[in-house]
């Protein structure tokens, strides 16, 4: 039946219509944690409560993200996200899980041919720090570019290993180039550019 009814009784017409007012409440409950939240900062997340709440303005509950923003990482965890996670032995704590950018690398180097044709690039500023010991130089695809001198055009190959120079692992990468004087391809002298990108493949 209709909030509006039409009853019929002989020859009357009777018309009932709905109630004036209907009130409706709800129970909402009381109110729960929050959900995780994401926080930056140009440092690694500290592991000391109060100090993370002085750096953000909030103290982390578990499952919440931080993301370190610092370039100049010393532990070359720039752009890392961490998750505050339960341990077995007591306090949450924030473990590192992946980089926003991961497993890539670009950068400049000058590569003097006078004195050296190669560079180092730490294994930690291509992959994740989890992942160095774990892989071999077949594991990076480089690719270079180098800086003309005059505009000529120069050809090259390299060559790549990985080295461990003062305990830290290293893509060691072995420049061969010619250029083009506009007669001949001739052996390069001086600081030249090198445009590199890493990836991992």
């Amino acid at each position: 039946m209709s909030s509006t009814e039409v009853l019929l009784t002989n020859d009357d017409l009777i018309v009932i219509g709905g109630p004036e007012t209907l009130n409706v409440e709800l129970d909402f409950g009381p109110k729960g944690d929050r959900g995780s939240l994401i926080f930056v900062g140009n440092q690694q997340p500290p592991s000391n409560v109060e100090t993370f709440s002085d750096l953000v303005g909030q103290t982390p509950k578990v499952f919440d993200l931080y993301i370190n923003l610092l370039k100049a990482d010393p532990d070359n965890e720039y752009l890392m996200i961490y998750q505050y996670l339960p341990t077995l032995t007591g306090d949450p704590q924030w473990e590192s899980i992946t980089k926003l950018i991961p497993n890539t690398y670009a950068g400049n180097v000058s590569i003097d041919f006078n004195t050296s044709n190669y560079c180092h690039i730490p294994i930690a500023a291509i992959v994740d720090p989890s992942y160095v010991g774990n892989t071999d130089a077949s594991n990076f695809s480089v690719h270079v570019t180098f800086g003309t001198s005059a505009g000529y055009p120069i050809a090259s190959s390299i060559k790549t290993e990985i080295v461990t120079l003062n305990s830290i692992q290293n893509l060691k990468i072995t420049f061969y180039a010619k250029e083009f004087d506009g007669t001949d391809w001739v052996d390069i002298t001086g600081p030249r550019t090198a445009n590199l990108h890493i990836s991992v493949v």
